[in-house]
């Protein structure tokens, strides 16, 4: 089984190999949505801004050009929108009686 595996890794080449989307990885944009939901204002913005960064030196460090890396970056914060709005709307919500 081992010899297998090597012979697989050899044959792989770096240009071959891809990262996993940054805004496929669910558990990065709950942990950025769940940051950002207890963030307001000029905290929130400066935490996003750092992220933002972060991320797109992440993507462009894996090979990507500067430009699909943003693109990636655009999406995952649209990613984070929608698990913001999604924990938004999945909040139980008190029952009023009359």
């Amino acid at each position: 089984m081992i010899r297998c595996v090597s012979l697989i890794v050899r044959k792989m080449s770096p240009e071959k190999i891809r990262a996993f989307p940054i805004d496929r990885q669910v558990f990065l944009v709950r942990e950025v949505a769940a940051k950002l939901g207890n963030l307001h204002g000029e905290p929130a913005t400066s935490f996003w801004r750092a992220k933002a960064s972060e991320l797109l030196d992440l993507v462009v460090g894996s090979g990507r050009d500067r430009t699909a890396a943003g693109d990636e970056v655009r999406r995952f914060f649209l990613a984070v929108q929608r698990e913001m709005s999604a924990g938004v709307v999945a909040e139980p919500m008190p029952i009023l009686s009359a």
